[in-house]
């Protein structure tokens, strides 16, 4: 019972996760909050990326700053990637906030840049919290 509870659980929680991305990528800002507050955690790792980074890709300040008031943590490698890929529409917005970048690698088998591919009704066991 209390493991099948947990599988419920687990898969409710993937297919948030699911929506928040694709919200990113979306630009929906709105939803994305939305989301968040209804339990979506702003941390997520997708593709060996933060959410926070796959914004910054987009490039919509909005959604980049909405994340972080959210409680997004990884503002460091979101500047450093920023910086790192010529993001300069991004730098500004982070710096401001105090921000420091730090530079870092993702796995080479994720590839130089995020990448959205996340359908909903495909349930992914490589989603990291």
């Amino acid at each position: 019972m209390m493991l099948q509870l947990l599988k419920r659980n687990q898969d409710l929680e993937g297919k948030m996760a699911k929506r928040l991305l694709n919200a990113v990528w979306d630009e929906n800002v709105v939803l994305a909050r939305r989301l968040i507050q209804g339990g979506a955690d702003p941390n997520w790792i997708y593709n060996g990326y933060p959410l926070l980074v796959h914004a910054v890709f987009t490039r919509n300040e909005q959604m980049v700053m909405m994340l972080i008031e959210e409680g997004a943590t990884q503002k460091c490698e979101a500047l450093g990637f920023a910086l790192d890929r010529g993001i300069g529409e991004m730098v500004f917005p982070l710096a401001f906030l105090g921000i420091v970048p730090k530079i870092e690698e993702p796995s080479r088998r994720f590839g130089p840049y995020p990448s959205r591919y996340a359908p909903l009704e495909v349930n992914y066991p490589i989603l990291i919290r």
